[in-house]
């Protein structure tokens, strides 16, 4: 277990942010999550300080992992839609395909060209190796076909999404530029035409029955790429604040005790979970009021709080793998955050 700063038998409680991002990176990120696993952590600053700096340090944190900061003043957390939809806002999907597009003409035996990107087309490709474009053509798109639509992993929705940004990718017609943004803007949780979609073949927008399996499909899709996977940084923060300010004075979202318990259960749902995903690490940055607050806080809702509260718990010294960790200089008394 990688060493840890603490300081005195009675302040170990709280774990100093460096050390703790990187125990993350090496403990769960280099090994666990990169080679296909998941968690989900509840990370609770002691102050704004240790907030600011853990917030940052998530930003760097993995190597080869894609990131996605969700934040509870920007996003409704409480629906799963809106997070999925916040997290697709900040992936590269024509990137993505265009790599994966890349693995199926290794896959077909003619790589592009070095120094191609991602801009592989078929044209570019067999003028490269001297074969017919239309040949080449049939041999990658049957790869494609096997990549994407075999891969029961991925679900149907999405597969069929990422099968058009990939024949776009092809550069033979069968998509077009304007198809694929439809493709884009419908992950994105924007409005599209719903006739714009059936051509495509996708049927219905993004919404609460099937963005979980979108966020899964995700990180899946993300592996396929390149990537070790996902790194989501999840600001609870907002939660904490009961009473919306004036109306001069709001920013953002603000929610009511009913969407706190949304969000609690959406936490739930996604660390009961991490059996079904692959690659990812959700970090939840959580407000320590929440920890013990008996209005809005864990304490009432028991299903959330069961997962995330050792009942058994050292008073004297953090433990880094539980699943909530609280994190700052370790200064505080064990009966402060407890």
């Amino acid at each position: 277990m990688t060493a840890l700063h603490t300081a005195g038998p009675a302040t170990r409680t709280c774990l100093e942010v460096a050390d703790f991002l990187d125990f993350l990176d090496k403990e769960y990120l280099a090994g666990y999550v990169g080679r296909g696993g998941a968690a989900v952590k509840l990370l609770v600053p002691v102050d704004e300080p240790a907030a600011s700096e853990l917030a940052s340090g998530l930003d760097r944190l993995g190597d080869g992992f894609a990131h996605a900061a969700v934040d509870a003043v920007t996003t409704r957390v409480h629906m799963i839609d809106q997070v999925f939809a916040t997290v697709a806002r900040q992936l590269d999907w024509v990137e993505l395909a265009g790599a994966v597009v890349r693995s199926a003409f290794d896959h077909a035996g003619f790589p592009p060209p070095p120094g191609t990107g991602q801009a592989c087309g078929i044209a570019a490709v067999a003028g490269h190796h001297e074969v017919d474009a239309t040949e080449l053509y049939r041999s990658v798109r049957r790869a494609v076909e096997q990549i994407v639509l075999r891969d029961t992993a991925l679900s149907h929705e999405f597969r069929v999404a990422m099968l058009r940004l990939c024949q776009e990718r092809l550069g033979r017609g069968d998509v077009t530029e304007a198809e694929r943004e439809t493709v884009i803007g419908w992950l994105r949780g924007e409005r599209v035409p719903a006739g714009d979609l059936r051509k495509l073949g996708l049927h219905g927008k993004v919404a609460r029955h099937n963005a979980r399996r979108l966020l899964l499909s995700t990180t899946r899709w993300l592996r396929l790429a390149g990537h070790a996977g996902l790194v989501m940084h999840l600001d609870l923060t907002r939660l904490a604040v009961a009473r919306r300010p004036p109306a001069g004075l709001r920013d953002g979202y603000y929610y009511s005790k009913a969407a706190t318990h949304d969000a609690y259960e959406l936490l739930r749902q996604l660390i009961d979970g991490t059996d079904d995903s692959e690659g990812l690490f959700v970090a939840v940055l959580m407000p320590a009021d929440l920890v013990n607050d008996e209005a809005r806080g864990l304490p009432t809702y028991t299903a959330l709080r069961l997962r995330v509260v050792d009942e058994v718990r050292d008073r004297s010294r953090a433990n880094p793998y539980s699943t909530m960790v609280r994190i700052g200089a370790p200064t505080a008394a064990p009966e402060a955050l407890s």
